[in-house]
């Protein structure tokens, strides 16, 4: 079954984060309330996971060996250190599409996160030690360029746009099935897999193009109509519409887009809208009914077969847990 939604204190997380827990003075050490899972999947390959919201101000603080790490907000926001590297992870807009970061850290280092009252958190963090790489028999000087030297940087984080595939397995993993523990061990690797192979692939697309038979202006098109489909403006337009705004044909438009992504452009906006429509049922509390509309359905019953499909979860489980 799933770990359901509980009060997270001081003494339920990871040891090397316990000893560098600092709280506030007088204040308890209730944490989150919620969901968070620490996992070490195989050597070399970890998971932390959490949805859940912020019961208080307090800083955490451990050292992390070297690893590559693939941060994704699906929401929230939170300051956190690797050293000397500050980042801000998140957006404080729920309409805004989650970006990854992935950052590379070639020696230890001090992690610290500044937690705030009232923020709820939904993320992932996907990390892959030397120790994994060397077990698959497989060097980083054999990776594509732009990847090795990401690999072999430090601190030097990179930006992500992770697919909508992608936050659909992101979704499944904070509402796994109720398998037993290897099952449930495996089903989450996998996913986790699919995060670290997004995120590397990603990092050397600006050396070529993500995929064969995309030719770098195709790609930089496609990219503008990503950007383009994001804000929402083609939402009414008919395929035939938005192969003109484009600049190719409708059946060009659909392979090209269909070579970056993996889906039709209308799959991609089906899973925008979807997104769209679990925020509105997370943070404002919208009805399934409401949220329907939103994500484009007229029936609130294909809504809700649409929604389980992508998520793993009803959209009445959602807004029971709001």
């Amino acid at each position: 079954m799933n770990q359901p939604d509980h009060i997270i204190r001081g003494d339920e997380l990871p040891a090397t984060s316990r000893t560098g827990l600092h709280l506030p003075d007088g204040g308890d050490d209730r944490l989150f309330y919620g969901r968070v899972k620490w996992a070490q999947l195989r050597d070399g390959l970890s998971l932390h996971w959490s949805d859940c919201e912020e019961l208080q101000d307090f800083v955490t603080e451990n050292t992390v060996g070297p690893r590559v790490s693939f941060v994704l907000f699906l929401q929230g926001q939170s300051q956190v250190s690797y050293g000397d590297l500050s980042l801000t992870l998140g957006h404080p807009s729920s309409r805004r599409m989650p970006d990854g970061v992935a950052v590379s850290m070639n020696e230890p280092v001090q992690f610290r996160r500044q937690a705030r009252r009232g923020s709820h958190i939904r993320k992932l963090v996907v990390s892959l030690t030397p120790d994994w790489f060397e077990g698959r028999g497989e060097g980083v000087g054999a990776t594509d360029g732009a990847i090795r030297r990401f690999m072999g940087s430090h601190l030097t984080p990179r930006l992500w746009k992770p697919s909508s595939r992608l936050l659909t397995l992101a979704d499944q993993m904070l509402n796994p099935p109720g398998y037993d523990a290897l099952l449930a061990s495996l089903y989450l690797e996998s996913r986790a897999l699919d995060i670290a192979c997004e995120a590397l692939a990603s990092l050397g697309e600006a050396a070529t193009p993500v995929e064969p038979g995309l030719r770098p202006q195709e790609y930089r098109r496609l990219q503008r109509l990503v950007e383009m489909l994001d804000s929402g403006e083609a939402d009414s337009w008919s395929l035939d519409h938005i192969a003109r705004e484009t600049g190719v044909n409708a059946t060009t438009l659909q392979r090209q887009f269909r070579s970056l992504k993996g889906m039709t452009v209308f799959e991609y906006q089906r899973g925008r809208r979807l997104n769209s429509a679990r925020e509105a049922l997370e943070r404002e509390g919208a009805t399934v009914t409401e949220a329907a509309w939103r994500a484009g359905y007229n029936s609130p019953a294909n809504f809700a077969t649409a929604f389980k499909r992508q998520f793993g979860i009803s959209p009445r489980q959602v807004r029971s847990r709001v």
